[in-house]
């Protein structure tokens, strides 16, 4: 996949991008029958909807709407969102929306005009359709996420009918692309099918998978075990994937995972590709330390509740004065003002704090390490440009970066640790979490993170194990784009898990937490975005908006 996803066609695009949204229809230049000759172009516009599936910039994006890291310099959409002060006309409503409806258009036009190309082979055909609709089905369900009921169609429309558009209810859309999903999977290949040119490439397990995070979201823990049960125990007919757990002299195999010298290793179920030299992202200029060479503004850092998450390595949460009580123990040798000894090593491969090492390579290629001071010097809080909260980010870091910190390092969407603790939280939730459960999910991925004692590694019983299984959810998965869903799903269950309310802190420097900014999240307005304002005005057949908007 990653040397074919750059040959998307330059004119496609053209065509497409300018007239993909939901209210409008391309003006066409060229005939169905003209374009739709080769199973060539049809590749062009299959590695267009990859393109259109997914981004680095939407990761960030969500994470920063999560708990785990913020938006710190101005006033940016996702902080307006985070603060309660969106409204109907907040830009970031208008473009996630245009982003999802364009995937989807590229999505329908591809369907509904793939059988024009003559002597096609139909198992290839079969194929590219089931990726297609894979990627329609991907972005309908992060439409329904952020907005609940959205339109809803599996063809390309008219401009009439695009005018008189109607909102499908959620749990609908969802039941249909559960459907969708099923119906693909027998045309989709294994990993072991998928050839080295291909890798990146949608596959059995990719769909199986996303059934299983639309069943997580829904809340339906009985069928969340079953699709991640056939992950763990069917790999002959599903692919066979495991914990990466290759570590090499100066990075351990958690942070290898992220690398690209590591990329399509075994735990990969499916990642968005970039290539070397011709294309790259180069968020991280702004997240890392400024020491760091070419880094520019620190606008986006990790917060105080993410680094706590952390446990100690005797397997213990930490406990702080920004800490809500819970009935459960502490490890009491947690020194407020010596917080990041003999803690969880994700911690370190996750946040950059006050004397965590930056690890890198030289321009020749050797390693290189750097003590980051963050209590003074050009990277210390308070310093012009510097980090807010007193936190840089680490994770998903390459050291084989280019010389202007432009990465080239997939970026994975999903992944088998992930699959381990769906299932392990399923199992919590419906009650069939046994010793056994524990040994085959989250002990192996706390034995990866570099856990040794049998206070973190041993079945530690059902007393709290709800909590115990979403913190290390949370420490596995942070900077993955994942942490806002669960918390907008934990919150819908149960009505009483608002973490996304209230004051955000960071570092300890000094006597007291930083306070970085306060966040406002009203249940009955904030589970849902708005509708684009600009939407409604043109087809007000959307109408009603969703509540207090």
């Amino acid at each position: 996949m990653k040397k074919t996803m750059k040959y998307f066609s330059l004119m496609l695009l053209s065509m497409f991008m300018a007239c993909n949204s939901l209210d409008q229809m391309p003006a066409n230049q060229f005939t169905d029958e003209v374009f739709w000759t080769s199973m060539e172009r049809a590749n062009m516009m299959l590695n267009m909807g990859y393109n259109q599936m997914y981004g680095v910039d939407k990761l960030w994006q969500d994470e920063a709407l999560s708990d785990n890291l913020i938006e710190a310099r101005g006033v940016p959409n996702v902080t307006l969102i985070r603060k309660g002060q969106a409204n109907s006309s907040t830009p970031l409503f208008q473009s996630e929306w245009k982003w999802c409806y364009q995937g989807i258009k590229t999505a329908n036009v591809f369907i509904d005009h793939v059988d024009l190309i003559p002597d096609a082979d139909p198992a290839v055909k079969a194929a590219m359709v089931a990726q297609v609709r894979f990627i329609r089905a991907y972005l309908y369900f992060r439409l329904s996420n952020f907005y609940g009921d959205v339109p809803f169609f599996l063809s390309d429309i008219t401009m009439s009918e695009s005018k008189n558009m109607t909102r499908a209810a959620r749990a609908e859309i969802l039941a249909t692309l559960h459907q969708e999903l099923s119906e693909i999977i027998p045309a989709l290949p294994k990993k072991e099918d998928v050839s080295a040119a291909e890798r990146g490439r949608i596959t059995k397990a990719a769909a199986v998978m996303l059934k299983a995070r639309i069943y997580l979201m829904q809340g339906d823990m009985d069928n969340v075990k079953t699709y991640c049960g056939y992950l763990i125990n069917n790999q002959d007919e599903y692919g066979r994937y495991s914990l990466f757990t290759t570590a090499t002299p100066n990075y351990s195999a958690y942070e290898n995972l992220f690398t690209s010298a590591f990329e399509y290793n075994d735990e990969v179920i499916l990642d968005y590709a970039y290539v070397p030299l011709t294309r790259t992202w180069s968020n991280f200029i702004d997240m890392v330390p400024l020491s760091v060479p070419n880094s520019r503004v620190t606008g986006r850092v990790p917060t105080q509740s993410l680094v706590e998450s952390y446990i100690t390595l005797s397997g213990l949460p930490v406990r702080s004065a920004n800490t809500k009580p819970e009935p459960y123990a502490y490890d009491n040798s947690y020194d407020e003002n010596n917080p990041y000894v003999n803690r969880d090593p994700r911690l370190a491969a996750t946040v950059i704090y006050d004397g965590a090492k930056w690890k890198d390579k030289s321009a020749s290629g050797a390693y290189t390490e750097t003590t980051i001071n963050i209590k003074s010097g050009q990277d210390a809080y308070g310093s012009e440009n510097a980090t807010q909260s007193g936190y840089y980010v680490r994770k998903l870091f390459d050291p084989d970066h280019e010389t202007d910190l432009r990465m080239s390092n997939n970026i994975i969407l999903m992944r088998y640790a992930d699959v381990l603790l769906m299932y392990a939280e399923a199992c919590e939730r419906n009650g069939t979490f046994t010793e056994d459960v524990w040994n085959n999910t989250i002990r192996p991925i706390r034995e990866r993170a570099g856990f040794t004692s049998a206070g973190a590694l041993d079945y530690p019983g059902a007393a709290n194990l709800r909590e115990i299984i979403r913190r290390e959810r949370r420490c596995e998965l942070a900077c993955e784009g994942l942490r806002y869903y669960d918390l907008i799903r934990w919150d819908g269950l149960e009505s009483a898990n608002n973490l996304l309310n209230g004051t955000v802190y960071g570092a300890k420097l000094t006597d007291d937490y930083i306070k970085v900014e306060t966040y406002t999240y009203t249940p009955g307005r904030d589970e849902w975005w708005s509708l684009p304002q600009h939407d409604i005005d043109q087809i007000p057949t959307l109408r009603p908006n969703n509540p207090n908007y």
